[in-house]
């Protein structure tokens, strides 16, 4: 379909719209249109002349998810077509007029769909929003939620539903931005699956996966339970804290990689967890370089280095350059943690000669226990499929107790669990 005349101009709004179908991953929305178009529940609606408008309904509807979505970033879309589009009420013979589109969402990596959907979910219940449920689909090869978003009319026999928008909800992992930052189509997944292929070591038909465990520092008996696994985890310790030292010790006495969780500078600057130990855009050269050499020589022993939070530090092309030519200069390698899917930390590592890789999955994002052993079950299947994948979990006694009640579950799988620095490329 041919973008109707305007859509540009109205780019923003239609972000919004488009986000608006994200709820009904999990909550489904639509909007209940009311008395006032009874009639096309009514055999007399066939009589009028000309179709029953619900361009009107579409976009309130609309409305109500717009106040609610402008609260979120870094969603991403892309429009594949709009038309106005003429339906037939077959209970009744009437027509109606409304505004259909096909669309796609990507949510950064960082999330996970149902976090994201059921987040917005929540607040349009609040808004008093009702649902459609929605289907597991393939967007260009990808994973995808199909949602189908519609507005309700409710007349003396019934309720009719008339779908709005088709849209493919997935990560924008998968997106890229050209020079002019519009989003455009990613690589189809088979391409990247051969890249990865080519730069990543497989074995056998299983797989290995890469393990690093984020946030160390705080709290050693959780890493101690840890190390007792036996795996060769990786772990990623925060400077400056209260067991940060204590927690090198033990993992460098266990022969395991011990790394820097670097913290950089959220979008949302009111998250930022590490205070004045943050390296933030906002800062000179010197002091980004400075503030890395100090973090990186606090762990003396570290072998590596993945950043904390960072979504919008790692965007920043001279504060990258400037921690990755410090990271160099010690030899250190460096690992995109992906909190956002405009990361330069990855290509800029590359380009500068760091050994580096991307994470591929964040594991725990929620703290139930059984999301977490799935989404380590989905990055087994990953790497076995694909012969290596990264993943980050963080020290936490949920997290924990997955991995101590199901390690041989998980290795029955076929994977073979193994340093992060064996898969840098």
């Amino acid at each position: 379909m041919r973008r109707k005349q305007g859509f540009v101009g109205r780019h923003k709004f239609l972000l919004l719209t488009l986000l608006v179908a994200a709820i009904s991953i999990l909550s489904g929305v639509f909007y209940a249109v009311g008395d006032k178009k009874q009639d096309i529940m009514d055999e007399t609606a066939a009589k009028q002349d000309g179709p029953v408008s619900l361009v009107d309904e579409t976009v309130a509807a609309h409305h109500k998810l717009d106040n609610i979505l402008l609260q979120r970033k870094n969603w991403q879309l892309l429009e594949k077509g709009d038309e106005t589009v003429e339906e037939l009420v077959q209970e009744t013979g009437a027509k109606v007029k409304l505004h259909r589109r096909e669309l796609a969402i990507g949510i950064p990596t960082n999330l996970e769909l149902k976090d994201a959907a059921s987040w917005v979910g929540q607040q349009a219940k609040k808004a008093g929003l009702h649902y459609l449920d929605a289907k597991e689909a393939t967007y260009h090869g990808w994973d995808a939620y199909e949602v189908a978003l519609g507005i309700a009319v409710e007349g003396k026999k019934g309720r009719k539903t008339f779908v709005t928008d088709h849209l493919y909800f997935y990560y924008n992992g998968n997106l890229h931005e050209d020079h002019q930052g519009m989003n455009v189509l990613p690589v189809k997944p088979e391409k990247e699956q051969e890249k990865k292929q080519e730069s990543k070591p497989t074995r056998g038909n299983g797989g290995k996966l890469a393990i690093v465990v984020d946030d160390c520092g705080s709290d050693l008996n959780v890493v101690t339970r840890l190390l007792k696994l036996g795996q060769p985890f990786s772990y990623a310790i925060l400077p400056y804290k209260d067991f940060s030292s204590d927690v090198l010790e033990a993992v460098n006495n266990s022969g395991d990689v011990a790394m820097l969780h670097l913290p950089m500078e959220p979008v949302q600057r009111q998250y930022m967890s590490e205070g004045a130990n943050t390296i933030c855009t906002e800062m000179s050269t010197d002091k980004v370089t400075r503030m890395t050499r100090d973090a990186v020589e606090s762990l003396p022993g570290i072998v590596g280095v993945n950043n904390h939070q960072g979504s919008k530090a790692t965007s920043d092309e001279r504060v990258m350059k400037a921690v990755l030519q410090e990271l160099k200069r010690q030899g250190m390698f460096f690992l995109d943690s992906r909190t956002i899917a405009s990361s330069l930390g990855n290509p800029l590592a590359q380009q500068l000669g760091v050994p580096t890789a991307n994470r591929d999955f964040f594991l725990d994002n929620s703290t139930d226990e059984a999301e977490i052993r799935q989404e380590i079950e989905r990055a087994i299947r990953s790497a076995v499929k694909n012969g290596s994948a990264i993943a980050i979990c963080h020290a936490r006694p949920a997290t924990v107790r997955v991995w101590e009640q199901h390690m041989q579950d998980f290795l029955d799988m076929g994977v073979t669990f193994v340093p992060v620095t064996e898969l840098l490329y």
